[in-house]
């Protein structure tokens, strides 16, 4: 009775445990295929245990045999689903830090190999080839039950293996953690099937803990280095707006228009001074901004530029503006469109239309031109910057989950289409 008293115990303790540890990696703020698997190796766990801990309860004093047989059945489909989890997890894990893709064909083959010998076990339940349970549920092995830990070695052996072959990949951490995950729960199953205990539940446990802080410490170095870049493109994007040349020509023109129109060259000079306001603020606020002030600091831009270029004409679409968007996103596209598409062109003449419209996922902002265009697969231009543009679609990467795609045809013109999924994160 004390035995049983501390099994359920250490069961109801690995479950709130357990539990507590499932929702937070539920709640992760990088999805990967890795922790996919490692949040299935804590649902398999989980069902393991509670249905353990239901039928401890249920079958207090006298037990049924058909209550031990599901019992049993579904722990050991569980361990199924843990030991294929499991398998799948490390090979996830090596292709994200860099190793060489494991083959599918080898993948299907641990994972099947671990599936039969698994439901092998489960079938002796019922057939007794391993072992057979009295009325009272206790293991009455055969003279074939060591075999089930012989069976296993293989597995086991092979998971070592290519745990130690990728160990510089992994590093020391990590490498020690899914060592003692395969040792520790295999000797402590072990230990359950001779002993009716619950130790491969805590061992389950303590080494799911490991694995959880291990995550958790990996995703806060992500967020760390994520922060790092952000803020390094946020200088770039700083420094790549200070255009000098942009600044030395609107200046000229407005020194031009005091000679001959000076209310013109007043308006040019309110127009520039709003957007040199427009890029200190921006960049100084939050990262996200409402897309109706992302478009009114284009605006801003554009009316300089169809002062100094009377042939440039703008167009605007907009069916949808009520969404965030990266601060000085669109801007550098419509600078782009302007200084190498249209300002190509003889006597710099061309359109530009700014778009936007909202589907039932996502927010879609488009800038086109029907300037001169580039060869996509041309190499690139080294006299054209392409840092605005690379910094533009690592921002909507990092902070809402954008993309950017830009197409283009020599002489025809060039699409730059951000896209923004709705939900998508906002750093």
């Amino acid at each position: 009775m004390t035995i049983d008293i501390v099994n359920k115990t250490t069961e109801i303790c690995c479950t709130l445990f357990l539990l507590t540890l499932f929702l937070g990696l539920l709640y992760k703020r990088e999805w990967t295929r890795s922790l996919l698997m490692i949040i299935l190796i804590f649902a398999g766990e989980l069902l393991a245990v509670v249905t353990d801990l239901i039928f401890r309860i249920l079958n207090t004093g006298a037990s049924t045999p058909l209550g031990i047989y599901v019992d049993y059945a579904i722990s050991y489909a569980a361990y199924v689903f843990l030991v294929c989890s499991f398998s799948w997890y490390f090979f996830a894990r090596f292709e994200e830090k860099g190793a060489k893709i494991i083959h599918p064909s080898l993948r299907w083959l641990v994972s099947g190999y671990s599936v039969a010998l698994v439901l092998l076990v489960i079938s002796s339940i019922w057939t007794g080839w391993f072992f057979s349970m009295d009325e009272n549920g206790k293991f009455l092995p055969t003279d074939l039950f060591n075999w089930v830990v012989y069976l296993f070695i293989p597995l086991v052996l092979f998971d070592f293996y290519v745990i130690w072959r990728h160990r510089l990949v992994l590093g020391r951490a990590e490498t020690a953690v899914l060592v003692l995950f395969c040792a520790l729960p295999s000797a402590a199953y072990a230990v359950d099937m001779k002993y009716s205990s619950v130790t491969a539940h805590l061992a389950l446990t303590l080494v799911l803990a490991m694995l959880y802080t291990f995550v958790d410490a990996e995703q806060e170095k992500g967020l760390i280095r994520t922060r790092q870049e952000l803020a390094e493109m946020h200088l770039n994007t700083m420094v790549g707006q200070i255009n000098p040349h942009f600044i030395h020509n609107t200046l000229s023109s407005i020194e031009s228009l005091a000679r001959t129109d000076t209310a013109e060259a007043r308006r040019m000079m309110s127009l520039f001074s709003e957007y040199m306001s427009d890029n200190y603020v921006d960049m100084t606020k939050s990262p996200m901004i409402p897309f109706s002030t992302e478009l009114q600091h284009v605006d801003h831009y554009l009316s300089i530029e169809k002062v100094r270029f009377p042939n440039l004409s703008v167009h605007y679409d907009i069916r949808a503006e009520d969404f965030l968007i990266p601060c000085l996103s669109v801007q550098p596209l419509a600078e782009n469109a302007v200084k190498h598409g249209i300002c190509r062109q003889r006597r710099s003449m061309g359109n530009l239309t700014i778009s936007s419209r909202e589907t039932e996922k996502q927010y879609i902002v488009t800038v086109e031109d029907d300037g001169a265009g580039f060869d996509p697969s041309a190499p690139a231009d080294p006299e054209r910057s392409h840092i605005g543009i690379e910094n533009t679609a690592k921002r909507l990467d990092l902070l809402c989950s954008g993309t950017l795609t830009i197409t283009s045809n020599p002489g025809k013109g060039t699409r730059c289409v951000i896209t923004i999924p709705k939900g998508g994160r906002k750093s």
